[in-house]
């Protein structure tokens, strides 16, 4: 036909740089165990992409509906800032850790990993990639795509096999 330009490849999303997971949405999936349902899922991310911090965000109202061993246990990964391990952020009261996984996210071109699709955040995802994942006891399963929200109303599905290759360090010869 006339006029019509060839596809080109699909656009690439910037290089991860990061790991945001909504604690908030792994814990509200289940309200039975939520510090091993975490665990779940920091470990995938520390499996997948070893090279890469991962931040763990919970809002407050999460956190108190936990009961007060988890609470402390959440509490205590709040203070810990070991190389290598997970950093945990309990928000601010009244405030939603969507907001904050957001931002941050965008701000270290992380991926976030949350079955919430952040409607009423849309200005706020955009640029943000999110993978979506199942959760029973304790089998994890995280989708094969993500969606790269490119700008308000647009998005692409991008394979987590390109996302896991994009900003790794390479191999040594």
């Amino acid at each position: 036909m006339a006029g019509r330009k060839p596809k080109g490849p699909p656009p690439m999303p910037p290089p991860l740089r990061g790991i945001v997971l909504d604690g908030a949405n792994v814990i509200a999936t289940s309200r039975a165990f939520p510090i091993e349902r975490l665990d779940l899922v920091t470990t995938w991310c520390h499996e997948w992409r070893p090279d890469l911090p991962v931040m763990v965000f919970v809002d407050r109202a999460t956190a108190v509906r936990c009961k007060p061993p988890a609470q402390a246990i959440l509490r205590a990964r709040c203070t810990d800032v070991t190389p290598g391990r997970a950093r945990y952020v309990v928000c601010p009261l009244d405030e939603p850790a969507d907001e904050h996984v957001l931002r941050h996210a965008s701000a270290n071109n992380s991926l976030v990993v949350s079955n919430d699709r952040y409607f009423d955040f849309d200005d706020l995802r955009q640029n943000v990639i999110t993978v979506q994942f199942t959760l029973a006891g304790n089998q994890l399963q995280i989708y094969d795509e993500a969606t790269w929200f490119r700008s308000p109303g647009s998005a692409e599905r991008v394979p987590m096999a390109v996302l896991r290759e994009l900003g790794r360090p390479s191999a040594g010869p």
